[in-house]
């Protein structure tokens, strides 16, 4: 399935997920795909990256959005809900079902203004009619971690 992803999405695939100093650190996978969020849809606010990862039989999807500066809340869950919806748009075209789908919507900042804070928080993202919270993290924090620690929550 990454393979098909990556094949049909070349125009959008990148090594990393990092822009302007920050990033998503992506050690410990193995099985994973980095798309550009600008590139798989460039007529609306998108996400700075879309990350797929397989592990098992589940797909697990990180929504990121990087910020070297403070995060804006709204213009945040806008480009997170813009990136979903193409997420699975893209998952619908590589044609394959899976048993399990999961999302992680993160947004990485080297800081946080309190105020956003509780914004980005106190909202979710709504997906196929399941809600996510948004996860607020610093740049540099690890997708494997995230994933762990969210598992045994």
């Amino acid at each position: 399935m990454l393979e098909v992803i990556k094949d049909n999405f070349t125009h959008a695939a990148m090594a990393r997920c990092s822009e302007q100093h920050c990033e998503l650190r992506l050690g410990g996978l193995s099985h994973y795909v980095v798309l550009k969020g600008e590139r798989v849809c460039p007529d609306r606010k998108m996400c700075d990256c879309i990350v797929f990862v397989m592990m098992d039989d589940r797909m697990i999807i990180g929504i990121v959005e990087l910020k070297s500066r403070t995060a804006h809340a709204r213009e945040v869950i806008e480009k997170l809900t813009n990136a979903s919806k193409s997420a699975l748009k893209i998952l619908d075209e590589c044609g394959d079902r899976l048993v399990g789908l999961e999302f992680y919507h993160l947004v990485l900042s080297k800081r946080w203004n309190s105020s956003e804070y509780r914004v980005i928080t106190g909202h979710k993202v709504s997906v196929r009619g399941k809600k996510y919270h948004i996860i607020p993290k610093r740049c540099g924090t690890s997708f494997a971690a995230v994933m762990c620690v969210r598992r045994h929550s």
